[in-house]
């Protein structure tokens, strides 16, 4: 009986949203530093299949649709980030043109940047910085989830870009009350502590 109560206690406080939101990796910027960004960068988050095709992932059009909220609201333009994953049909579109078609549908005069090269994070920011370069771009707002937004800072900082953290948060905003959405999250955070030690191991130089 013992081990059954914690058990319950452990799964009730493991699907608390305060409890979940300090497992996230810190993030790598210094608080209070004002960055003026030229563009909002979204990532993607994969393919998925719907109805026999592959479209973009549920994650990926979430960023997207935040990005374009903040691209509308300072009038910058939008990069898209995202390739087509190996192993996929070779007519896949790239994800980046998945949701730069949702993007259009949404707002038809959206300046929209393509980068459609990458295969993870470390491409996304080494293919993004490329191309922001020879457009005269050094300061970026990105956009991913909270849990991988850690991994992407590092990678866009070790581009040499100037980053302002746009982090979607998933997590209710009521901290106390226990929800699966919370439970759900902790192994997308454990992934990512798993991977930034992996990309610190890499490409941290």
């Amino acid at each position: 009986m013992n081990v059954m109560w914690l058990m319950f206690v452990a799964l009730v406080i493991g699907s608390l949203p305060i409890v979940v939101r300090g497992l996230y990796p810190p993030l790598f910027f210094r608080r209070g530093t004002v960055v003026r960004p030229q563009v909002v960068v979204a990532l993607g988050a994969g393919h998925r299949l719907r109805n026999g095709r592959y479209v973009s992932a549920v994650s990926g059009l979430r960023r997207m649709q935040y990005a374009l909220q903040h691209a509308r609201e300072r009038q910058l333009p939008l990069l898209l980030c995202g390739g087509r994953q190996r192993g996929l049909p070779a007519d896949t579109a790239s994800e980046a043109a998945l949701l730069a078609d949702e993007v259009r549908q949404r707002a038809p005069l959206q300046s929209v940047w393509l980068e459609e090269e990458s295969q993870n994070t470390w491409e996304n920011a080494k293919f993004a910085a490329q191309l922001l370069r020879q457009r005269g771009v050094t300061r970026v707002a990105l956009v991913t989830d909270r849990p991988h937004m850690s991994r992407a800072l590092m990678c866009f900082h070790q581009q040499g870009l100037e980053v302002e953290p746009l982090a979607l948060d998933r997590l209710p905003s009521a901290n106390w009350v226990p929800t699966a959405a919370a439970l759900a999250l902790i192994p997308e955070i454990w992934y990512e502590w798993l991977a930034l030690i992996w990309y610190a191991l890499r490409w941290h130089r």
